[in-house]
């Protein structure tokens, strides 16, 4: 269904990664929901963790749902805040469930959904965006990595490389005679 016919405002979807922040997704939804004169709606998937057991059969600590949420709500609206600004006039939404049932859910109600391809190796991961795009009510642009890097300048790829450095360097510090092997 497409909700811009209907007189709402063309409405993208955005899945917001608790890891990563999606800012290639972030900033891709913003610029196009600027071309079409439409508003992004930045969502995460939740699910409460699951409490702990206490020893002794004495009843365990738990956090409520509510105060759980809560927390998630507000590391969403500052990934977003990071990417875009916080000037930036996205709705935040936490909604509970895993990532593929959100976003499945949420394609309902949007014209677009625009998500990032991920980093991670894992096979979940790297089919998450072609399981969502194949069942999504409407289209689905999944950005690549290469776009959630842009922006950063050279001072803050130094700073990245030489982190990356000062790490190799505390990992193979006091092991005598352990060398990494040499690169091709």
């Amino acid at each position: 269904m497409n909700i811009a016919a209907l007189g709402r405002p063309y409405t993208i979807v955005v899945g917001v990664s608790p890891t990563s922040g999606s800012p290639g997704a972030l900033r891709w939804a913003a610029e196009e929901a600027a071309v079409r004169g439409g508003r992004v709606v930045a969502v995460r998937a939740w699910r409460p963790h699951a409490p702990e057991t206490a020893t002794g059969g004495r009843v365990p600590s738990v956090v409520s749902d509510d105060s759980a949420r809560a927390v998630e709500e507000e590391r969403l609206a500052a990934d977003v805040a990071k990417v875009l600004g916080h000037d930036h006039v996205v709705e935040t939404r936490v909604v509970g469930g895993k990532r593929r049932a959100v976003m499945l859910e949420e394609s309902r109600t949007a014209d677009l959904v625009v998500i990032d391809a991920g980093r991670s190796t894992e096979v979940g991961a790297r089919w998450l965006g072609s399981r969502i795009a194949r069942a999504s009510r409407c289209p689905v642009v999944v950005v690549p990595p290469a776009l959630g890097d842009r922006g950063t300048g050279p001072l803050a790829q130094a700073v990245g490389r030489f982190g990356r450095s000062v790490e190799r360097a505390a990992g193979t510090a006091g092991r005598p005679g352990f060398q990494r092997p040499p690169a091709r």
